[in-house]
């Protein structure tokens, strides 16, 4: 702020002063060339004290009002002042809130990308930003939620109490975890999918039981849900292709998944996206884990009576690899 606004705001402040006949033309005049402080106090129905901090420019020393050395604001944001003249107030203006050093390390690695889809239009793919948290719980539970036969008479209120776990996860997500990556595919301005990646020791969620076990020192991609009316134009491959670029910027070279045995569209996704079943993995599946892949057509698997197990897939990444 330059010193012509920082002695406006300190006149802002005489009219609502000006009745007490004091303080009128007190510390008018002040070294230095820009303004990072602010005015304010009021006491009996008007302003009794102006504290002000001057900060010079470059060449210029720093003072307070009463000419004495002010200390050096620190490097970052800056306080502002808002004047207001009709009440003759100045008061500084709400801060920012400070992104920390993982917030940063996302901004970095999540760029903004617009893909052209399969009938020409055109999706948007960016971080998940708070103001989609409400349709992205809808669209997680119209996708996952399910319930037992047994609890179908209690379905509204369970659906209510998973609705605000998944709102509360995703907010959480959004505003301070620092060990996952959320985004969200936009069509104009309306949510057609999300897609998550726990980076490597990161709370998956429960996804860590899942077996075969995905390593936990490296980047897993869960929850890649695009809304039903919106399929078949390429926005899973893309949010999928999103979520490796990423990873691939904070220097990640592969990327793990688990789908349900019975779940053969995110199988067809993930395999057209290039994710095999590493041989190793294969190779130490269980008796138990072979029988529940032979059951994914039980129809008590499919009332979800019977768990039909998971696979696990894997895809070596890389830098501007191809979707």
């Amino acid at each position: 702020m330059s010193m012509m606004m920082a002695t406006r705001a300190a006149r802002a402040v005489g009219v609502a002063d000006n009745h007490l006949g004091r303080h009128q033309s007190r510390h008018r005049r002040c070294r230095g060339s820009r303004a990072v402080g602010a005015a304010r106090g009021v006491a009996r129905g008007g302003i009794r004290r102006v504290a002000r901090v001057l900060a010079s420019s470059d060449s210029g020393a720093e003072t307070t009002s009463s000419g004495a050395p002010a200390k050096k604001p620190s490097d970052g944001l800056k306080p502002s002042l808002v004047v207001d003249l009709a009440k003759g107030t100045v008061k500084f203006a709400p801060k920012r809130r400070q992104r920390n050093g993982g917030e940063l390390a996302k901004d970095a690695a999540v760029k903004r990308m617009t893909f052209e889809m399969k009938d020409k239009g055109n999706v948007t793919i960016a971080q998940l930003e708070e103001e989609d948290v409400d349709d992205a719980t809808n669209l997680v539970m119209d996708l996952f939620f399910k319930v037992r036969p047994q609890d179908i008479l209690a379905k509204n209120r369970l659906r209510g109490e998973q609705a605000k776990r998944v709102r509360m996860g995703l907010m959480d997500g959004v505003k301070v975890s620092e060990d996952r990556v959320l985004l969200a595919a936009k069509v104009g301005s309306v949510l057609v999918g999300i897609a998550e990646v726990s980076l490597p020791d990161g709370n998956r969620f429960g996804a860590e039981k899942l077996r075969p076990k995905a390593p936990a020192d490296k980047p897993y991609l869960s929850d890649v849900a695009v809304s039903p009316t919106q399929r078949g134009r390429g926005i899973g491959r893309q949010l999928v292709y999103a979520a490796e670029q990423a990873m691939a910027r904070m220097g990640h070279t592969v990327v793990y998944t688990h789908t349900k045995v019975d779940n053969d569209a995110a199988q067809a996704l993930f395999e057209k996206s290039g994710y095999e079943e590493p041989a190793e993995v294969k190779a130490s599946l269980t008796q138990a884990q072979i029988a529940q892949r032979s059951s994914k057509n039980n129809p008590f698997a499919k009332l979800g009576l019977v768990e039909v197990g998971h696979i696990l897939l894997a895809k070596q990444i890389s830098l501007d690899s191809t979707p």
